[in-house]
């Protein structure tokens, strides 16, 4: 009795060694993604979505550089401005994510920062309830159809990734936004930047990520 408990007891120090001691792969192979945030905000009608998918390289199960690209759109009506604001287009993240659970790197789960450089290039349509003519009284609107803007901003990123079966996983993580820069048409500000959300210095977002390693 005594040798099976025993032998039982080697056996699960065998799998601890075997989950926390081996080194991983100098190159682990290649990771895709797709964000399912952006298909439910679309599907419920939200005044804004944005649809993404990514492809990552893994080394060592601690360096993970990504490439990120994806298509937001907006049909927004201010509820008390009434000024209607419409866009659609691409946009690209580059960055690289660092893995801090590589000790226990064969359950396939992970937590990582990252960092991201954005940038994205759009067309925007803004029509502005106008003010009343003053001879005549009648409303004049501003209809401004295909402004130009662009837009660049990093992006820290936190997330957890949890291994399901065989080469498929679930994840989420969390973002910080803050604009590098951007460029507009004087006194016309868009509302939405694609890939970066509502107009501003910063904002925060997230993703909740369907994955398949390759």
């Amino acid at each position: 009795m005594e040798q099976e408990e025993q032998t039982g007891q080697e056996k699960v120090k065998e799998m601890v060694e075997d989950l926390t001691e081996k080194d991983p792969p100098v190159f682990g192979g290649v990771t895709v993604t797709g964000d399912v945030v952006g298909v439910v905000m679309k599907l419920l009608g939200s005044n804004y979505s944005q649809m993404e998918v990514a492809a990552r390289l893994n080394f060592k199960e601690r360096y993970f550089p990504v490439f990120e690209l994806g298509y937001g759109e907006s049909d927004n009506k201010g509820e008390e401005t009434g000024n209607r604001f419409r866009t659609h287009a691409p946009y690209f993240r580059v960055g690289v994510d660092y893995n801090f659970n590589t000790r226990k790197w064969r359950t396939g789960n992970r937590y990582y920062l990252g960092v991201r450089y954005a940038f994205t290039s759009f067309k925007y349509d803004l029509n502005v309830e106008g003010f009343a003519d003053p001879v005549w009284g009648i409303p004049v609107p501003f209809d401004y159809k295909g402004l130009s803007a662009n837009s660049h901003w990093g992006e820290v990123v936190f997330g957890i990734e949890a291994k399901m079966w065989g080469f498929f996983r679930l994840g989420w993580n969390v973002r910080y936004k803050i604009r590098i820069s951007h460029s507009e048409v004087a006194e016309r500000t868009p509302w939405y930047v694609p890939g970066f959300g509502k107009y501003g210095n910063s904002c925060i977002g997230g993703t909740f990520n369907i994955i398949f390693d390759i």
